[in-house]
């Protein structure tokens, strides 16, 4: 009889038969667990009338594909919410959603799969995994009751790492899926696994099924070296492992000084930094990223953050991409690299910069403003949100008191509440030297509360706009602010509004001066987060409207939306050969989305946004990172084009081109919007808030009183 090695007893040898009777005496352990949650959250009484709100799923395990029915009970907007596991409700959104009344009766089941999408297009089909379904009260992210499940992935994809690779005195995690036999064991690579005891192992009982678990061996201990863990359907190591990964574990040590590095840079004696970076590693300690730093006399540059981070992953060699219209800072001699582990940096690397290379002068700066987004104001007047707004009109007013204007570019208000915008108000009020600002629309300010005509309703209130679109001359500049006039994601621009974009883009247009676009959503493959990938995109016409934009090569669009970081590598979309437009990712006040790790991208602490120069000779876009106050050097561009901005540094009075009324909108389910029409009246600022976001007349009247006090013509250059 063959002899197999027992995960639970590593090194011991038992008999086939007895692992059969341990097996079946887990499996019925697993089954009975599994059942546990559903027999407990299935307790409460049928009763609609019943007060106290309660949730439950009618299985535990499910198979990819296979409808998730809930069962909640709520009143008023109460609604639930399924996530993946480990997410917090008030951060990501939900994946798919209901409101308990409304989109269903209170103790009627519902199939998840079917209701509200919230377009994370890395959960959309629910693929395997672990979730986490919520029951949240009020249209809020207090939590009542909540239930895990788990959907089977298909078999080679039931043993999920956590990290490939580790360190001395780590040992590997992994997240592992089954059905009820199921066990992992770690041995090393190499080693013949049917018939060597594994390091370690688990079996997946409900405590570990669909739960991040450590591979820990009883020695304590893992040496460097490579690793496999496997995961295994049945009793022993007899049948093919369903699943199989590999780790490394490397030396516990700071990574050597990088061996050498190159900078090539084809315009630099043009001031601009597009190129590359090389950087060879030392192989004296293992490094898990190369930063990069501008830098002068060994020192990276003060009041800039670092310029970019890669990946090492265990290679030898890294090649850093600078974007094409990066631009080289004043100061800069060199680029500093260091390799950085858990453990600390390197020394760093001095690379100069070719003999050629030059800041890039951008002459006297004319005409500045700030484009900001996603600031996701909150009842809590501590909230980080609100923080970082209070941070960005005071970095504002410190760095840029002449500011023509700050546009924030949507989702001004996390839920669309009265409250929230009054939260804003105070802010805004408690500061000076706030510059006009003016708002778009974005989907969290429409997507709450009672539809979407009452949160326009809302929404107009706090801003003073009239229209969801609109246009303005500012200091002799066309800006034009555009919106989609419903809820949800993706959505269309309408084409009475793109037929007003068009006639809009055309008033007094000359390819020497830019034309400023703003918009929440995003076009999709144009800026960082916009890719079908990220799934951050929103405009659902977007060809259509970048073919017009595209007509004007002069325009510049910014967008809102996906929070995601300044320092991400598609920041700046410069067009494609078919598309002849410049776009940006504004990133966000409220707090950031990073794509560093994986591709649909996570959360990250922090606040910025970006400040918009017109200068003698170029129209620059610098990022700002609000928190610690400094310029994000990997987010400094040049936009390309013939500009001629002297004819434009004189101020012209902020005028408001009146545009037709809205077409009407397509109401949705339990929705007022679709007898909704807008109009607009001329206004020399009819939605611009003044420096104390005053009522909408007062608040154009004091940004009035402010132009006539204030020169916006020649200034000198940021300090």
């Amino acid at each position: 009889m063959e002899s197999i090695r027992r995960p639970e007893d590593c090194g011991a040898a038992e008999t086939k038969e007895g692992l059969i009777i341990m097996h079946r005496l887990l499996k019925t352990a697993v089954l009975a667990a599994l059942a546990l949650p559903l027999a407990i959250s299935s307790g409460f009484p049928v009763s609609a009338a019943d007060t106290v709100p309660k949730l439950a799923t009618d299985k535990a395990v499910y198979e990819e594909g296979e409808d998730i029915l809930v069962t909640a009970y709520g009143r008023g907007k109460d609604w639930v919410g399924i996530y993946a596991r480990g997410e917090v409700p008030g951060g990501p959104a939900s994946i798919f959603w209901y409101y308990v009344e409304g989109d269903a009766e209170p103790g009627e089941e519902v199939n998840i799969r079917r209701q509200r999408s919230n377009s994370r297009p890395e959960y959309s089909s629910l693929p395997g995994g672990a979730y986490t379904v919520f029951l949240l009260l009020d249209d809020g992210y207090t939590v009542s009751e909540s239930v895990d499940i788990l959907i089977l992935p298909a078999a080679d994809k039931r043993l999920v790492p956590e990290a490939a690779n580790l360190y001395e005195g780590d040992f590997p995690e992994v997240t592992a899926f089954g059905a009820g036999e199921e066990w992992v064991g770690l041995w090393r690579s190499g080693e013949d696994f049917r018939s060597a005891a594994p390091l370690a192992s688990f079996a997946v009982l409900p405590e570990h099924n669909g739960k991040k678990t450590s591979l820990k061996p009883e020695s304590g201990t893992l040496p460097a070296g490579a690793y496999t863990a496997r995961l295994f359907s049945s009793d022993g190591t007899s049948e093919d492992p369903l699943a199989v990964v590999q780790f490394s574990v490397a030396e516990a040590k700071v990574p050597g000084t990088p061996v050498q590095g190159s900078y090539t840079a084809p315009r630099c004696a043009e001031g601009l930094a597009g190129g590359s970076v090389t950087i060879t590693l030392s192989p004296d300690g293992a490094a898990d990223e190369v930063i990069l730093w501008w830098g002068k006399d060994g020192t990276p540059l003060d009041g800039m953050t670092r310029l970019m981070r890669a990946h090492a992953e265990g290679e030898q060699e890294i090649t850093v991409t600078l974007p094409e219209w990066l631009t080289i800072p004043e100061g800069a001699e060199e680029i500093l690299a260091c390799a950085r582990n858990r453990f600390g940096d390197s020394p760093v690397l001095s690379i100069p910069l070719p003999e050629e290379a030059v800041p890039f002068r951008q002459g006297e700066v004319l005409f500045c403003f700030q484009v900001t987004s996603d600031w996701h104001i909150t009842d809590d007047p501590s909230h980080d949100h609100n923080r970082h707004l209070g941070m960005m009109l005071d970095d504002v007013a410190k760095i840029c008191p002449d500011s023509a204007a700050i546009v924030a570019v949507g989702d001004i208000a996390d839920h669309g509440r009265q409250s929230e915008y009054a939260r804003a108000r105070e802010i805004i009020e408690s500061r000076e030297g706030v510059p006009p600002l003016h708002f778009v629309i974005g989907n969290h300010d429409v997507s709450f509360g009672d539809g979407y005509k009452r949160q326009m309703e809302i929404f107009n209130e706090f801003s003073g706009n009239e229209s969801p679109y609109f246009d303005r001359w500012i200091g002799g500049y066309h800006f034009i602010f555009i919106a989609g006039e419903t809820t949800g994601a993706p959505l269309p621009i309408p084409k009475k509004e793109m037929n007003w974009l068009a006639d809009a883009l055309a008033e007094d247009a000359s390819p020497d001066r830019p034309i400023f676009v703003f918009c929440h959503e995003s076009i999709l493959d144009t800026v960082a987060g916009s890719t079908a990938e990220e799934g951050w995109w929103g405009v659902s016409n977007g060809g259509e409207l970048a073919a017009l934009f595209s007509q004007y090569p002069q325009t510049i669009f910014f967008n809102g939306h996906s929070h995601w970081e300044l320092a991400s590598y598609n920041e700046m979309f410069a067009g494609d050969g078919t598309r002849t437009f410049s776009a940006f990712n504004t990133s966000a006040v409220g707090y950031l989305w990073t794509g560093y790790n994986v591709v649909p991208g996570e959360y990250l602490y922090g606040s910025e946004g970006l400040f918009v120069e017109v200068a003698e000779h170029s129209v620059m876009v610098r990022g700002r990172d609000f928190v610690n106050g400094e310029w994000t050097a990997s987010a400094q561009y040049m936009v390309p084009g013939d500009w001629n901005t002297a004819r434009s540094a004189e101020p012209e009075p902020e005028t408001e081109t009146a545009g037709p009324e809205t077409e009407p909108v397509t109401a949705e389910p339990g929705d007022t919007a679709g007898d909704q029409t807008a109009g607009r009246t001329e206004s020399g600022c009819g939605s611009a808030v003044g420096s104390a976001a005053l009522p909408a007349v007062l608040g154009c009247a004091l940004a009035a009183q402010r132009r006539k006090k204030t020169s916006r013509g020649n200034r000198p250059a940021f300090l």
